[in-house]
């Protein structure tokens, strides 16, 4: 197999953690990673993938990457909200492209065990829906300031918890 990235490298054998054998290019140390190796990996472990306290910063790429084994065009996945970087997954081949660093980038954020989630619709559609709060907050953020915003969100937590809601919603709607 070739790497989707570089021209005229082929992928070779390589320790990503402790037994989990995925192919890696030697010249820009991306690497395909099978799922079903990923799956046995999760399930030998005895305790939590260990946690890296190191900042990754990796060189993901914009482009769509072509799986090494079947030529079909990878999708990309966004791992959290806590990065820009994405992962390349084959569909039909179920393996994952992992650049330069981004074995790394999940147990940073504590989510190595949970590789196969970042793939759903479902996590996907949370982020989508988290970033969009996200945003939202921000907006208002920018309007209101900082220590005001603050304010109206701790507000807004209290009465979202509150028996009246309703009620207190009117009242705070009413122009008097």
């Amino acid at each position: 197999m070739h790497c989707p990235q570089c021209t005229g490298y082929t992928l070779e054998p390589k320790l990503l953690d402790e037994n989990l054998v995925a192919a890696s290019c030697p010249k820009c140390e991306g690497a395909l990673l099978p799922l079903l190796n990923y799956r046995h990996w999760v399930n030998q472990r005895d305790a939590d993938v260990e946690k890296v306290d190191v900042e990754v910063i990796s060189e993901d790429v914009e482009h769509a990457k072509m799986c090494p084994k079947c030529s079909r065009l990878m999708t990309k996945f966004r791992i959290d909200l806590r990065t820009q970087n994405k992962l390349d997954l084959c569909t039909h081949c179920d393996e994952a492209w992992l650049d330069k660093g981004e074995w790394k980038l999940p147990k940073q954020l504590e989510l190595a065990g949970q590789l196969p989630k970042i793939f759903t619709e479902e996590w996907q559609r949370e982020l989508r829906r988290q970033q969009q709060i996200n945003r939202v907050n921000q907006r208002y953020q920018n309007t209101l300031g900082e220590e005001d915003f603050e304010k109206v969100r701790l507000f807004k937590e209290w009465m979202e918890q509150h028996d009246n809601t309703a009620e207190i919603r009117q009242y705070l709607l009413l122009s008097v």
